[in-house]
């Protein structure tokens, strides 16, 4: 009787599986620490965006703390002059205001010290000649065209029939993005880059010397700059401008009187009905720093001439390139 012969040779199949099983657990592993590892790196991604945001959050508390330093300040000065200067309390800030982990600088601005864009047109929405004539002095002394002033008054005034070349309704809409003329008062100095022949260059250069404020404002002859001053009378120079500040110092004039038979003058055809020794609106810019974080706040005031409240009228963190050029302002003419 034949038997067969038994074949005791241990397969392979356990250390295969054991290797497949290595190997998967190697994988799981691998896919975990991936995982693991982009969810630190997200979680760590969250933590720092929240760490800034709130650090900006600050900084902007930061700069209506500023602000609200300014209401304050200008409060109390309508309770003890009559008349506005730049030798006052709002016009000497201290250079810089440090706290903890940051700082605070905080520029204020006249902007009686300005010529209004907006009077222009008067209330009847008709061209104010006299205020024309005084833009004219202006654009003259800063070597602008004057038929960028035309193409102004046909922004602000309410009808649509045009002073200079394509500066209605019909030149804006044939523009590749057409829009149309505002026909009505400048509310930010921004738009006049809207404006025909207008650009950021332009608008940067006569920033320092006009402003967009509502209503019909009048000039301050104590805090305007000589190029302001010399347009207030035909003829009247900016060096001879120059002089008639520099004669009343900081305090500037006490009356109108004053101002007006000051022997700079004398001769001369003054637009008394431009100008005033008392200011209501204020430009505020603050620049808030705070954990490496900067925020620039500009804000437009207004004072009431009766009861000295302070009112907001706007805040702005975007137009920065308009931010004060004290610089330019007292730079010599040339």
């Amino acid at each position: 009787m034949c038997s067969k012969a038994i074949n005791n040779k241990p397969t392979s199949a356990p250390r295969t599986q054991r290797g497949v099983a290595l190997i998967t657990i190697m994988l799981v592993v691998a896919i975990a620490t991936v995982i693991a590892s982009e969810l630190v790196s997200r979680v760590h991604f969250h933590i720092q965006r929240a760490s800034h945001q709130h650090a900006q959050a600050q900084a902007y508390q930061f700069a209506l703390g500023g602000e609200e330093l300014v209401r304050q300040i200008l409060y109390l000065d309508h309770e003890k002059t009559d008349y506005d200067h730049l030798n006052e309390s709002w016009s000497k800030l201290k250079p810089q205001y440090e706290f903890d982990q940051g700082v605070l600088i905080i520029q204020v601005q006249d902007l009686h010290a300005r010529l209004n864009i907006n009077n222009l047109v008067n209330g009847e929405g008709k061209l104010d000649d006299a205020v024309f004539e005084q833009f004219k002095q202006l654009f003259s002394q800063l070597s602008l065209d004057i038929a960028l002033l035309n193409t102004l008054v046909d922004w602000l005034d309410p009808d649509s029939t045009p002073i200079a070349l394509n500066s209605e309704d019909t030149g804006y809409l044939a523009l590749e993005r057409p829009y149309r003329a505002a026909n009505a008062p400048l509310i930010h100095l921004s738009e006049l880059t809207l404006l025909q022949g207008w650009d950021h260059d332009t608008v940067a250069h006569l920033a320092p010397f006009v402003t967009a404020l509502p209503g019909q404002t009048q000039v301050n002859v104590n805090t305007a700059p000589a190029r302001v001053l010399a347009t207030l009378a035909k003829d009247f120079s900016v060096l001879a401008a120059e002089r008639l500040a520099a004669s009343q110092g900081r305090d500037g004039f006490d009356s109108m009187d004053g101002f007006l038979t000051h022997d700079s003058l004398a001769g001369l055809e003054v637009n008394a009905n431009q100008a005033t020794i008392n200011s209501e609106y204020f430009a505020v810019y603050v620049e808030s720093r705070f954990a490496g974080r900067t925020i620039k706040l500009q804000t437009l005031l207004h004072r009431s001439a009766a009861t000295g409240k302070i009112q907001l009228i706007s805040r702005d963190r975007s137009s920065q390139y308009l931010w004060p050029q004290t610089e330019e302002q007292d730079a010599e003419p040339g």
